[in-house]
């Protein structure tokens, strides 16, 4: 059914996920530079301006899945109330294991999606400000932990040194051991990364 017979009745649903994993496909075979927002639109048999209604941009494509793993780490960290550092620090990385869980069906995409944005500076760039996000979050949540009206330098520090450690731990995972759990990566890399921290902890 064409657009335009699908637009005399109901609208025709497109399957976004379908739709990103085309595109992926695509990037991944003839290089993310080289595709166009219409060679994606062809590709999935849909129009421009309904690819364009989905995803703002080839970049959107790549960082699709992002934003679920910012509500993930901030469900866990909500959920976890008030606690002191120490306890804090394991709820921290238990986060960030959580938004690395994905389903079997979805780590093909995953992989494609981190090999794309490791191999292109303009896609690492545009996702700068998700690695932020989770960033600012750990450290509201650090900074409560510290009973602090403000997160401390400390704080802030650790909890930007966690999200880096989780984005490397994940390209780590899809560029050099796609056959080991995405999850179990990033808990190992963020427990050597935490280590440290328990002093401060202990301390503070």
């Amino acid at each position: 059914m064409s657009e335009t017979t699908a637009r005399r009745g109901r609208p025709a649903t497109v399957d976004r996920d379908r739709v990103a994993a085309t595109a992926l496909r695509l990037f991944t075979d003839e290089g993310f530079g080289n595709v166009t927002m219409d060679d994606v639109a062809r590709a999935c048999g849909v129009a421009r301006r309904t690819l364009f209604r989905l995803f703002p941009s080839k970049a959107a494509m790549v960082w699709g899945g992002s934003g679920e793993a910012r509500e993930t780490i901030t469900g866990a960290l909500d959920a976890a109330g008030d606690v002191g550092l120490p306890e804090a620090l394991d709820l921290v990385r238990d986060a960030f294991v959580a938004s690395s869980t994905f389903p079997p069906e979805a780590l093909e995409v995953t992989r494609q999606r981190l090999c794309l944005i490791a191999a292109d500076e303009e896609l690492l760039s545009w996702g700068t400000s998700s690695i932020g996000t989770s960033a600012v979050l750990v450290a509201e949540f650090l900074g409560r932990a510290e009973g602090a009206a403000e997160p401390s330098l400390r704080a802030r520090s650790l909890a930007a040194a966690c999200a880096a450690a989780n984005f490397a731990a994940l390209v780590w995972w899809a560029q050099h051991a796609p056959e080991r759990d995405p999850a179990r990566v990033v808990e190992e890399a963020l427990t050597h990364l935490l280590e440290g921290a328990r002093t401060w902890a202990a301390q503070a």
